[in-house]
């Protein structure tokens, strides 16, 4: 299997990108619950279901976990028609990179329609009253999702981006370090929040969105995205945070 050797998380508005040629598509899609009580999770290629990874409490109750998912993805056909709307650009925007681009998936209006349903129906009834989209992407799949499920959206942007006071968290990036930052006020204590992005690669943004949030005393209750990059491994780098996704972008 190919290795990953080097990440690219472009500025353009509409895709990211990751060194690696596209293999089968895999998702993650564990059970709804009224309330999320735990970070139990599976993955399946859509060709032959077979699991990736798995964690929770016990073996047994990942292979219960996987069992339901797989039947929920043998009989929905939401999952493929969102995977095959997302086309890999190889080489862009430099040699080497295989470029995420879901902006084919923004002109499908029926696979747009199903990743926002998807997110409606698991977060529907967890009592949120937050949707933090981290920009850009996030921008795009936030709004109608806090607007179906009753929760306010709150942009988290890049520095000198929001006009009023902002509280800012610093991370990480493969060459130097960046900011994020989100309005004063915008949140309250107590409030439950959902962080919502397209992808997760290093996982480094998502890990600054949840400090900023939980400084102001926020319960950050999941983490969503539609795709992930397994093998930068940034589910790892969100602890014990639960992460949601729908399809696995390598």
């Amino acid at each position: 299997m190919q290795s990953v050797s080097l990440v690219c998380l472009s500025n353009s508005l509409f895709g990211s990108a990751v060194t690696a040629a596209p293999s089968s598509s895999c998702l993650r899609f564990p059970p709804l619950f009224r309330r999320i009580t735990n970070s139990t999770t599976s993955s399946f290629h859509l060709q032959n279901c077979r699991p990736l990874r798995s964690t929770g409490s016990s073996s047994d109750s990942a292979q219960v976990t996987e069992m339901a998912s797989k039947g929920a993805q043998d009989q929905d056909p939401r999952m493929a028609r969102i995977s095959s709307a997302i086309r890999v650009i190889p080489n862009f925007p430099k040699p080497g990179i295989m470029f995420q681009d879901i902006t084919t998936l923004l002109l499908d209006t029926k696979a747009f329609k199903d990743t926002i349903d998807l997110f409606v129906e698991r977060y529907r009834d967890q009592n949120i009253s937050v949707v933090a989209g981290i920009e850009a992407r996030g921008f795009i799949f936030g709004p109608p999702i806090a607007l179906a499920i009753g929760a306010k959206f709150v942009p988290m942007r890049k520095p000198n981006k929001l006009p009023g006071e902002v509280i800012s968290e610093e991370y990480s990036l493969e060459y130097g370090t960046d900011k994020m930052e989100m309005h004063v006020g915008a949140v309250q204590p107590g409030e439950r929040a959902l962080i919502i992005d397209d992808l997760i690669a290093t996982g480094g943004t998502l890990c600054a969105a949840i400090k900023l949030l939980e400084r102001v005393g926020v319960h950050v209750v999941e983490c969503a995205c539609v795709i992930e990059l397994p093998e930068l491994k940034g589910r790892e780098r969100l602890g014990n945070k639960p992460l949601f996704v729908l399809v696995n972008g390598a």
